[in-house]
């Protein structure tokens, strides 16, 4: 069975700044503490990744992931291709231009295949969006802006 988690926060940063941080998968692990290493498999005609391998640690978890990105001027969003410990997971960045920045307005949801413990999949899930929060927004300001 997925799990859906969603989450909105600002960024005081045009929303070209927060899309060319999220463009930037290869520094995924500057940001968050999850990702151990990302690389590169493909590029779409714009340049942007298209097919990313990441490894990922979470709580004792290790998995390495293949997932293929799709990008607009305001948003991208995700699909898993392949990976050891998950069934499905799709999600998607949104970027929202405010007065005073941007708003992220991020969805996630996974399947992981083996069963795991709900209150361990909903802290899982807790600490990505607050490493999405917390990590995206303190990159975007020190790097992008």
């Amino acid at each position: 069975m997925a799990v859906t988690v969603s989450d909105r926060f600002d960024i005081a940063a045009a929303p070209e700044q927060v899309m060319r941080a999220l463009e930037d998968v290869e520094r995924l692990p500057e940001w968050s503490s999850a990702h151990k290493g990302v690389e590169v498999l493909s590029r779409d005609d714009d340049g942007r990744p298209r097919l990313i391998r990441m490894t990922l640690s979470l709580f004792g978890f290790s998995d390495t992931q293949t997932i293929e990105h799709d990008w607009t001027e305001r948003s991208t969003s995700w699909t898993l291709v392949e990976s050891s410990m998950q069934r499905s997971q799709d999600g998607e960045y949104a970027l929202e231009q405010l007065s005073h920045g941007t708003r992220v307005h991020l969805r996630m949801s996974l399947e992981p295949k083996v069963r795991v413990p709900g209150f361990l999949l909903r802290r899982g899930q807790k600490h990505a969006v607050e490493a999405v929060r917390d990590g995206l927004t303190a990159f975007v300001l020190n790097h992008y802006r």
